[in-house]
């Protein structure tokens, strides 16, 4: 897996399967028995269907021509195992042993053993809990390498039981993790727990695996899901839904029987009447507003703006406010993730709960001179331009910050992001009256970005690197001079890197000896390089 961009615990990335790439986040859309002649306009990446029903119902066919051909749908498709039905009924025909070789058979892209899912009180999912992984252990030995297989994480409601079961299921190192039983809390607006058990596991779980979030299919819950780092979800809801005659929104299910006119814009509704859509019609409109809400998050993944779509989406149901809220019990790990700095933000009443307060009240700060700003308290004034704090959006007056030199600026912000004191030097300022540069005996020693008042350590990343054990990443000793020529940092070549790290902060690359070879961007936060094997870890700007 490899990320391309980054917020919160949200990823645009990419991981490979036997028939193509799939781009994360991704929706899948559920599809029994074949690939329906709707579905084709969408051009979805990938699609999902039932092993456990394709072998009772098509089991010859199936293995005659292979899922694929089959379904008649040529790019990646996950198998389920089944395991829904057990949920739904109880019991299902088919041993996981059976359900694991079926899947070979049929020429699955992504599968999946046979858990045990379900909602129910504590003895119960330690019991089922147990079972499932021991099914996971025993697909671990019949498993091959023509495939991706994923390890299903039970545990109900309890977060204890969720850790238990990342932390085994990871010991297995399966391709893919797919949080389960989802869909008995969807249906009863249980968002706050979904996704705390959502939280449980990605606390756990390595993070260079994509994540899927077994059943849910509504677009009004993917962006906090997205945000807390679910990758892939499948949905069936835009069928099933369809057959209820209920017309899907971003912001809740609406009764299409009910409605007088249709507020959406899609090819579906655009010259039609409530009265004019049947099942066929509705499932069409499901599928638009679904993948049309996939794509809006991916830009506001792009635009660093996931907390803002969340707070939007969090005003459309009582039960989505009660989840939004609940981020707050997530922030250490959203903090240890999100990036570093940003184009800017609104203060809201829910800005509050966002990581970078986290991270700033976790900061010691050892100056007396500061000033409180919304939402943070105490902020250094010599940092107060600098993000997040003059990248806030506020409905209030602003706020009357007292005059400092620059060189104080420097000092200040020096001190924050690296603990260390900024020397003597002659400032620059640029054509805003913003400070820009500083040298030291004619020499480029520190910029200052404009867009968000960051310091950016030229010859100063010397003196860091001094006074300083922090805002490091190790790397291996045979592609040092890689870095020493100023080529990119990948994450396979990471051996260490500082706790304190994260995407877009400014990092020294040292060697084994802790030589300082190059200072450069953070493109993965510190946990990120550690767990992942390919893709960028640092972008160099500085060479030693």
């Amino acid at each position: 897996m490899q990320i391309r961009e980054k917020d919160l615990a949200a990823r645009l990335a990419s991981f490979k399967t036997p028939h193509g790439k799939i781009e994360t986040p991704a929706l899948l859309p559920v599809v029994n028995p074949c690939f329906p002649r709707e579905l084709k306009k969408f051009k979805p990446q990938a699609i999902m269907t039932n092993a456990y029903l394709t072998w009772k119902n098509k089991k010859e066919e199936a293995r005659d021509k292979g899922i694929h051909k089959l379904i008649g749908f040529d790019g990646p498709v996950m198998t389920d195992s089944g395991a829904f039905q057990l949920m739904q009924y109880g019991g299902v025909d088919i041993t996981n042993k059976e359900v694991i070789e079926f899947e070979k058979v049929i020429g699955s892209d992504i599968a999946i053993p046979l858990d045990i899912p379900g909602i129910g009180n504590k003895e119960l999912m330690k019991k089922n809990l147990c079972i499932t992984i021991e099914r996971a252990k025993e697909c671990s030995e019949l498993r091959d390498d023509k495939r991706l297989w994923v390890g299903p994480l039970q545990g109900g409601t309890y977060p204890n039981l969720r850790k238990k079961a990342a932390k085994a299921i990871s010991a297995l190192n399966f391709d893919v993790f797919a949080v389960g039983s989802v869909v008995p809390l969807m249906n009863e607006y249980r968002f706050a727990e979904a996704l705390d058990a959502l939280h449980a596991c990605k606390t756990v779980l390595p993070l260079n695996k994509p994540v899927h979030f077994f059943g849910a299919g509504h677009p009004m819950m993917f962006s906090f899901a997205v945000a807390l780092g679910a990758d892939l979800f499948d949905s069936a809801a835009y069928s099933l839904f369809a057959k209820r005659g209920n017309y899907l929104t971003v912001s809740g299910t609406l009764d299409i029987k009910d409605m007088e006119y249709l507020p959406c814009s899609c090819p579906i509704c655009q010259s039609r009447k409530p009265s004019e859509l049947n099942e066929h019609r509705l499932a069409e409109h499901n599928l638009y507003v679904s993948f049309e809400e996939m794509k809006r998050i991916r830009e506001a993944i792009h635009e660093n703006t996931l907390w803002e779509l969340l707070e939007e989406r969090s005003k459309a149901h009582p039960s989505l406010g009660i989840a939004f809220k609940n981020f707050r019990k997530y922030r250490k790990h959203l903090e240890s993730l999100d990036m570093f700095t940003k184009k800017r933000f609104f203060v809201t009443p829910d800005a509050r709960n966002r990581p970078e307060v986290y991270r700033h009240e976790n900061k010691k700060i050892t100056t007396k001179k500061t000033i409180d700003l919304l939402p943070f308290k105490r902020v250094p004034i010599g940092i107060a331009h600098a993000y997040p704090f003059g990248q806030r959006v506020t409905s209030k007056k602003r706020e009357e910050i007292p005059k400092t030199t620059d060189a104080q600026k420097a000092n200040s912000l020096a001190k924050y992001v690296y603990g260390v004191a900024f020397p003597k030097a002659d400032f620059e300022r640029g054509k805003t009256g913003r400070l820009r540069r500083a040298y030291q005996n004619g020499k480029l020693l520190a910029s200052f970005r404009a867009s968000d008042g960051m310091i950016i350590p030229h010859a100063f990343a010397k003196q860091i690197h001094k006074k300083s054990k922090g805002a490091r990443v190790v790397i291996d000793d045979e592609v040092q001079e890689f870095a020493r020529e100023g080529k990119t940092v990948f994450a396979k070549f990471v051996r260490h890197c500082g706790e304190e790290v994260r995407a877009g902060m400014d990092v020294l690359v040292v060697n084994s000896k802790d030589e300082l070879l190059a200072s450069g961007t953070a493109v993965l936060s510190a946990r990120e390089m550690i767990d992942f094997c390919e893709g960028p870890a640092v972008r160099i700007r500085e060479k030693f």
